[in-house]
């Protein structure tokens, strides 16, 4: 593929490699990069969205393994969709350019390898679901690659430490800076001089769509952490009054799942569009897993109730349902019509309409209880409860309980609420009016996602056996 002369050249030239041999033109930021991989033992870059950071990582990877002896290339990130379909995916359209790199490099879904040395010579794709995912890698040249690194736990990184005793050894991290705390916010920060840092702001790279960076100013203005962290590639400030800080949920995004063939829970929620500017949003939750099915503007209730129903059979069919599904609709304004609609279906075939458990929920009513003043801040506090990696009572780390779709308007709605305390000393979260009035969207995803944590109490049914068993 490369004489020896050659190789020797671009070992200490990795954006020569890329021109020359993988014929693509990086960036400036994108060539400063490899050339900081080439020269200092570890690189961390934290960036908005869309600058053309998994590129630089299929490249490094495709340039250590042509320009080394029996490498090997450990690559990670918090999920199979971040690592495979989109890292892995990137390396192999890389090599597909190049005939020549694609007959000496054997891309496979979990690694690529030199031609006649699987086992000594290559890169390998792990998620980093398991402590154990970057331990018991040794070899001369050793190229650690860690994409959405801000997502990865710190157990991960401690092997990664060890290795990079090695001369040879070098560390590449990416992402998005949605942690205020952990080895990747602690590169840009207190550990930063053992680091050659790079920050890419996305209004200053050519890559990232100028629509994309004003719709998210015109939605949620430049001093937002959704503008910080997906846009400008700041760490988020975090203020005082949010009521689920943006970590939690950028978290919750980057968790890996597998769902059950047969889950245990499947809901439906619908926030019913009250007025011309606002959402219709459907989703359902199966299991720990938040989708967001439809969105719709307008306020046709019979539309929505078709919808909401549609989805309802499409699931029980889907995962083979025999017990009912809570089907929760925020009842306030237009909201009531859906409800009236979906009880009259039901009442009018029962039969068919087993599995649909209508449940109206009000936003904002208030409600007996200890520490939270209405319904729409207690449903806040479940969804921040779920979203905690921690157990409240004992403290220790617990299993994942929500898992969020990555979805812009979701993220900066749920990180965007803030709350205060009633003259009673209850927590209240802000009310959609209040959301509004302070310029912001209506938070319908979020106010979805709300009635789809919203646990609800079975109906009373008869004792018969079971008809759709």
């Amino acid at each position: 593929m490369l004489d020896s002369e050659a190789i020797l050249y671009y070992a200490d030239h990795p954006v020569e490699f890329v021109e020359d041999v993988i014929q693509a033109t990086p960036d400036p930021q994108q060539a400063a990069i490899l050339r900081s991989v080439a020269g200092s033992k570890m690189t961390s870059v934290r960036s908005g969205h869309g600058v053309g950071k998994s590129t630089v990582e299929a490249w490094s990877v495709i340039w250590f393994m042509s320009t080394r002896p029996f490498p090997k290339i450990p690559c990670t990130a918090p999920t199979q969709h971040q690592l495979f379909d989109i890292l892995w995916a990137e390396v192999s359209k890389w090599l597909r350019k190049n005939p020549a790199l694609a007959k000496e490099l054997v891309w496979t879904k979990e690694k690529v390898y030199m031609k006649g040395y699987p086992e000594e010579w290559f890169a390998v794709a792990r998620t980093a679901s398991k402590p154990d995912a970057l331990q018991g890698f040794h070899a001369e040249d050793l190229l650690f690659i860690i994409d959405e690194a801000s997502g990865v736990d710190d157990v991960i990184f401690e092997p990664v430490l060890g290795a990079l005793s090695t001369p040879g050894a070098r560390l590449l991290m990416c992402g998005n800076p949605t942690q205020l705390s952990g080895f990747f916010y602690d590169s840009h920060n207190k550990n930063r001089a053992s680091y050659s840092t790079f920050h890419i702001d996305g209004r200053k790279s050519g890559r990232v769509p100028q629509d994309f960076v004003q719709t998210i100013i015109n939605m949620y203005g430049e001093d937002s952490d959704v503008f910080r962290v997906r846009v400008a590639g700041e760490f988020p400030l975090q203020e005082d009054d949010i009521f689920i800080p943006l970590s939690l949920v950028e978290a919750s995004i980057m968790t890996d799942f597998t769902p059950r063939a047969r889950p245990t829970l499947v809901h439906i929620g619908c926030d019913v569009a009250r007025f011309g500017d606002d959402k219709t949003v459907i989703g359902y939750k199966v299991d720990e897993q938040v989708t967001l099915h439809k969105k719709r503007q307008g306020q046709d209730t019979m539309k929505t109730a078709d919808d909401i129903i549609l989805l309802g059979e499409e699931l029980v069919a889907r995962y083979k349902l025999t017990d009912p599904i809570p089907v929760k609709i925020d009842d306030g304004g237009v909201g009531g019509g859906v409800v009236d609609r979906l009880r009259q279906v039901k009442r009018n075939n029962s039969e068919r309409f087993w599995w649909m458990e209508v449940y109206p929920v009000k936003f904002g009513e208030r409600i007996r209880h200890k520490h939270y003043h209405d319904t729409t801040t207690y449903m806040m506090a479940v969804v921040k409860k779920l979203l905690s990696p921690y157990d409240e009572e004992t403290g220790l780390r617990k299993p994942v309980e929500l898992i969020l779709p990555d979805d812009d308007d979701l993220v900066a709605q749920l990180s965007g609420r803030k709350y205060g305390l009633t003259e009673a000393s209850k927590i209240k979260i802000e009310s959609k009016d209040a959301v509004k009035k302070r310029g912001q969207p209506s938070p319908d995803e979020a106010d979805c996602v709300l009635l789809l944590c919203l646990p609800v109490k079975p109906p009373k049914r008869k004792k018969e056996a079971k008809r759709h068993g």
